[in-house]
């Protein structure tokens, strides 16, 4: 019931959804179910409505609000685990807020 964290580059050719390849770039893998359950006790908005069992895709444009949850999680959270892991997700959510043609991908099971 974990939550993955993929980085993707997305390479689209001309209009067509057809022409729209994604490669992924970087992993945070939640094996554990670390980052589905701060998901889950969150009470930020866009981390409440992460999935344990859907994939919700987010563009550069959701970056700053997600990067501002994440962080806030992250200052609070008292686990150690929890706290590296959360950071190895702000280091991709950043990534993504940097570059125009990448997406964040919450990949639940």
């Amino acid at each position: 019931m974990g939550v993955d964290v993929v980085l993707m580059a997305v390479r689209q050719r001309g209009t067509s959804p057809k022409g729209r390849r994604l490669h992924p770039v970087d992993v945070v893998l939640d094996p554990q179910d670390r980052f589905a359950q701060v998901c889950a006790a969150s009470r930020q908005p866009m981390l409440g409505r992460v999935d344990p069992y859907r994939s919700l895709v987010l563009t550069r444009a959701d970056m700053p609000q997600f990067i501002a949850e994440v962080d806030a999680e992250c200052a609070a959270a008292g686990d150690r685990a929890v706290k590296d892991l959360l950071r190895r997700v702000l280091g991709l959510a950043r990534e993504c807020a940097a570059r125009e043609a990448h997406e964040l991908h919450l990949d639940g099971d």
